[in-house]
């Protein structure tokens, strides 16, 4: 470390929970934030809440201001934390959050980076889960007396642009390959639902509605094998990566399957569909599908989107999905020319969206891999 290096608490660097909402403030509407909607720095979900109709959590009380840094008290391992950049109007989160906003001479991004080291979680929920209560959570002076490394503010500024970048970069991905998808489901929605390229032919009646001329109802079992996934934790590490119904878990050395193919989750969160145009391993809480059918993969994930899988469950304790049930599900299959036309039209946004997804894998690891060598100052930043 750098002898102009220093170290300091929190404290001593940050206002800790700097603001609050309080009923004086007058607003008609707050965009709430919980402590489950974000997971490093990734925002799931704000809630809208309108006050002149509808009562406003308890826990919805702390302010954010831009470039603060809100980091959840409660199972700091869950890492649900991030910088809020630009706050949305009247944005509130909540109590469950400690709000963090740097000092005049503490670049508040670099302060980030370094709450957001896996070090660093692990040794506050270390910290959690000594406190004697019914789940591991720390106290506000758990944070505030948290010993931070601390550069000149240029070296600060500079590291925290430096790891800001490759997450914009990131973010950037994520939101063309939102974009790229809603265009694949408008075109589904447009040519297989609403039938409107073919308003000009003729419609049949069907057991499921009226059809074009020459298209088919038929039983998912009709088209697709339904497969269980296996376990994976005997398995080395390799680059195959492991899909669970929550989505990545890790990459392993061989396959499961090599062909294109619809993942459909067996447990847990049921409508989390995914296509996967690559060699994977599916875990026993997935399924995934042998297609019998060319040109069928991308419009089974379509069709599957739309289906509101999270209803059919069957489980109690845990949403479940069966295979029987599965098979029982009745579509409105095109002709085969249709089928290949969707395929053409789709195919390059599923190539840009693998891309994307590969790019961001790279960023991502990347970026962990630098930030605790920029965070010690065994790699130096060049100050321009």
């Amino acid at each position: 470390m750098n002898s102009k290096w220093t170290t300091a608490r929190l404290k001593d660097l940050a206002l800790i929970n700097r603001e609050s909402y309080s009923r004086s403030d007058g607003w008609d509407f707050v965009n709430y934030l919980d402590t489950g909607s974000i997971t490093k720095g990734v925002i799931d979900k704000i809630t809208l809440i309108d006050l002149r109709h509808e009562k406003l959590p308890s826990r919805a009380r702390r302010k954010v201001a831009p470039y603060d840094i809100i980091y959840s008290t409660v199972r700091p391992n869950q890492e649900h934390y991030g910088i809020i950049r630009h706050p949305v109007a009247n944005m509130l989160v909540s109590t469950g959050f400690v709000t963090i906003t740097a000092k005049e001479g503490v670049d508040a991004q670099y302060l980030y980076y370094y709450l957001s080291q896996p070090q660093i979680t692990t040794y506050l929920h270390a910290i959690a889960e000594q406190r004697v209560s019914t789940y591991p959570a720390l106290n506000v002076s758990d944070l505030e007396e948290l010993p931070i490394t601390v550069p000149p503010l240029r070296i600060q500024q500079e590291i925290g642009e430096m790891l800001s970048c490759l997450d914009a970069k990131i973010d950037l991905n994520d939101r063309m390959n939102e974009n790229l998808e809603k265009q694949a489901q408008a075109i589904f929605k447009s040519w297989f639902v609403d039938f409107e390229p073919f308003r000009d032919g003729e419609f049949v009646d069907s057991i499921i509605g009226s059809i074009p001329k020459g298209w088919k109802v038929e039983k998912l079992e009709d088209l697709v094998n339904i497969k269980y996934g296996k376990d994976h934790r005997s398995l080395s590490d390799g680059d195959i990566p492991v899909y669970g119904s929550g989505g990545l878990i890790r990459y392993i050395s061989e396959a499961i399957y090599t062909s294109e193919s619809v993942l459909i989750p067996r447990k847990g969160t049921l409508n989390n569909v995914m296509l996967v145009n690559h060699p994977f391993w599916s875990v026993d809480t997935m399924f995934y599908t042998e297609i019998n059918k060319p040109n069928f993969a991308k419009f089974l994930f379509q069709l599957l989107k739309r289906k509101d899988l999270a209803s059919m469950n069957v489980g109690s304790a845990v949403p479940s999905m069966t295979v029987a049930l599965l098979n029982q599900i009745r579509f409105v299959l095109p002709p085969d020319e249709i089928l290949e036309q969707f395929e053409r039209v789709t195919n390059p946004f599923y190539l840009k969206i693998e891309n994307n997804r590969r790019q961001n894998q790279i960023l991502a690891a990347l970026r962990d891999t630098l930030l605790p060598k920029l965070m010690s100052g065994e790699i130096e930043v060049p100050v321009v």
